[in-house]
């Protein structure tokens, strides 16, 4: 039951929760509000308690509206675009499952007032989406991040699915030991970017990680991991497709005109491009060799062709050559 002195953090709560531009509340309806929680107050306080919140940094804006003095939170930490960014980013994350991106969704729905939070709860999209099931994410990213932070090794046990949603332990269901150095968030997953002795340089995707645990064993430094270079994770997204590893090779690769802002959005500053004058453009950039650089590659048809080196080039046929045999047999 609130006692007199918890008048002042309730009327914070009250205005936060109930008060915004298009809802703002006269004294009286404050007073009743407090009244309503056990709470006595009277006009020549509640002025007192107003000033000791503004001091105390809460935007409250006093005006009249329609022949009555009232009151409501101007601004706050967040506002409204900013929780509808947050909400959005919380929904399409498929690392977080359903259930712990409806809870994140309803707290963010506190940080703005009852009325606005309405325009937050879009759940639909979040039943719609694929999201993981993986409960443990959160105990990973914890884990990893005191390992990061510490500079220590983790280990963990990881697995992979099979079409019947079984799980399927990797390396002989025995833990993972590695150096962590960050978390990643691309191609609609969180990864772990880190180095495995057998791999050197590589990255697991966080919610196909079991039960990360700290070491005490200290973690191989990243410059070392990197043979004297310190680890740039933004050439590391820009060159693996998919998060799938491969050799790191130099390409020259010819694009129809029309694909420069494609390339672009994918290498940005790392590809260098020279316009032939003849519609189309060679692009020159350092990418991992893979089967989803190759898909990537597929998606423009004949308007992009490998020049170089040839070597890749030859893979790249074969592996177009295997899919358009199968379908003519």
């Amino acid at each position: 039951m609130p006692i007199q002195k918890h008048k002042l953090p309730l009327l914070q709560k009250l205005l936060l929760a109930e008060t915004d531009e298009d809802h703002p509340l006269t004294l009286e309806e404050i007073i009743r509000e407090l009244g309503r929680q056990g709470i006595t107050a009277e006009r020549k306080s509640l002025y007192h308690d107003l000033d000791v919140l503004r001091d105390c940094g809460l935007d409250i804006i006093c005006t009249r509206r329609e022949g009555h003095t009232v009151y409501f939170v101007g601004e706050r930490e967040f506002q409204l675009p900013e929780l509808k960014l947050l909400v959005d980013a919380v929904q399409s994350s498929r690392f977080i499952t359903r259930h712990k991106s409806e809870q994140l969704i309803r707290k963010l729905e506190h940080l703005t007032s009852r009325h606005l939070a309405g325009q937050l709860r879009r759940s639909v999209y979040v039943s719609g989406r694929v999201k993981t099931t993986n409960e443990r994410i959160y105990l990973n990213v914890d884990a990893i991040h005191t390992a990061i932070a510490q500079g220590k090794k983790i280990a963990f046990r990881y697995f992979k699915y099979d079409a019947g949603r079984k799980k399927i332990p990797q390396n002989h269901g025995e833990e993972y030991v590695v150096s962590p150095y960050a978390l990643t968030w691309g191609e609609e997953n969180y990864y772990l970017i880190c180095h495995y002795p057998k791999y050197g340089i590589t990255n697991f995707r966080v919610d196909r990680m079991d039960r990360a645990r700290v070491l005490e064993e200290d973690a191989l430094p990243s410059r070392q991991a990197g043979g004297g270079n310190e680890l740039d994770l933004s050439q590391y997204s820009q060159r693996t497709f998919g998060m799938y590893n491969g050799p790191l090779r130099e390409l020259e690769v010819q694009f129809a005109g029309h694909l420069a802002e494609a390339v672009l959005d994918r290498f940005g500053d790392a590809a260098f491009l020279v316009d032939r004058k003849d519609g189309t453009f060679v692009a020159t950039f350092r990418v991992k060799i893979s089967p989803i650089f190759f898909g990537w590659l597929m998606n423009f048809g004949t308007d992009a062709k490998i020049l170089a080196p040839a070597d890749v080039a030859r893979q790249y046929a074969q592996a177009a050559r295997g899919v358009a045999e199968m379908y003519e047999q």
